[in-house]
């Protein structure tokens, strides 16, 4: 779901993109805030997308060691995914931890990206979509250090 949250809000930034060209270039009139929206919308994407990535394997990752380890010793190679997922849970359970005051004060204060009376985009949205996405890539990270501790044990999932 938030794999698809992402994929619209990828659209609403190409039209927007191509509004503001068309503004510019037949009008000689931009767009206002179409470069703070997008600014806001990229983290956005990258945390409504992430957990999905993850989930299917397509996440950057360099694992040529580990791909060796794998062929010689795979419950080694089990053992160190298993650990890399939970330290991967680990850091991305930080990074939402540090987000919450931030989120909260973009909130309470009602911060805004833009030029006051000109446009005016509110944070606060965008940051609490870094929360629930950090959260979703958090629990993801779980779910893969489960199943490989589970195949570990000899127990498939």
């Amino acid at each position: 779901m938030l794999n698809v949250a992402g994929t619209l809000l990828i659209i609403v930034m190409a039209l927007a993109v191509n509004a503001d060209i068309i503004g510019r270039e037949l009008f000689s009139r931009p767009i206002a805030g179409v470069t703070e929206f997008l600014g806001l919308s990229i983290v956005a994407v990258v945390f409504l997308q992430m957990s999905n990535t993850l989930r299917e394997g397509r996440h950057v990752k360099n694992d040529l060691i580990m791909a060796w380890v794998a062929i010689r010793w795979p419950r080694v190679a089990r053992f160190f995914y298993g650990l890399f997922h939970l330290i991967g849970a680990l850091l991305m359970s930080l990074i939402v931890w540090y987000v919450v005051p931030i989120f909260r004060e973009n909130y309470a204060g009602n911060f805004y990206k833009g030029t006051q009376g000109v446009v005016e985009i509110p944070v606060w949205p965008f940051m609490l979509v870094v929360l629930v996405g950090g959260a979703a890539v958090a629990i993801q990270y779980l779910l893969l250090a489960q199943g490989e501790f589970r195949q570990l044990a000899g127990r498939e999932r």
